[in-house]
């Protein structure tokens, strides 16, 4: 048992530092450290706690890869644009890990609405929009792991 605790707490809290680095995934191994309470302390955790970090991660997961996209035509972003800032992010991430999804929604987003014919600076605000709600998704992944951890902890401690 002691193994599979310290497995646990190893796993949230390298989700939790995990939800700090881009591309890193951070949320699922938080997740994966909540799912072993369920070895651990079997019927401790309700199944309803399961499936809302379920879900929560799901949908973490796909903001994840959307956000850049989104936040671009929530900004005015021209199709361009919204193109551009998610496969930026994408490439960005793929060749340039951890900070190239942010890099790379940037420009791609940048150029996308360059090549929209917009003006410089209107296209420099969407691509900086595309990376502040970047940053608001890690923030949410961020929040998401630590409360992962924090029930983990109070489980172990109840118990």
């Amino acid at each position: 048992m002691k193994i599979l605790i310290a497995l646990g707490l190893f796993l949230v809290v390298s989700g939790v530092v995990g939800s700090l680095i881009p591309s890193f995934p951070g949320p699922v191994l938080s997740y994966f450290g909540l799912l072993s309470l369920h070895f651990i302390f079997p019927g401790s955790v309700p199944l309803s706690v399961y499936l809302i970090f379920g879900l929560a991660l799901i949908l973490l997961f796909i903001l994840d890869y959307l956000m850049p996209a989104l936040s671009a035509k929530f900004l005015g972003a021209s199709t361009h644009g919204i193109l551009g800032a998610f496969a930026g992010s994408i490439s960005g991430m793929i060749f340039f890990p951890p900070m190239g999804i942010f890099v790379g929604a940037l420009f791609g987003a940048f150029i996308g609405e360059l090549l929209a014919n917009k003006s410089p600076v209107a296209a420099l605000k969407t691509g900086v929009g595309t990376v502040i709600c970047s940053f608001a998704v890690i923030l949410l992944q961020i929040i998401f792991s630590v409360s992962a951890a924090v029930y983990f902890f109070w489980v172990i401690m109840s118990s």
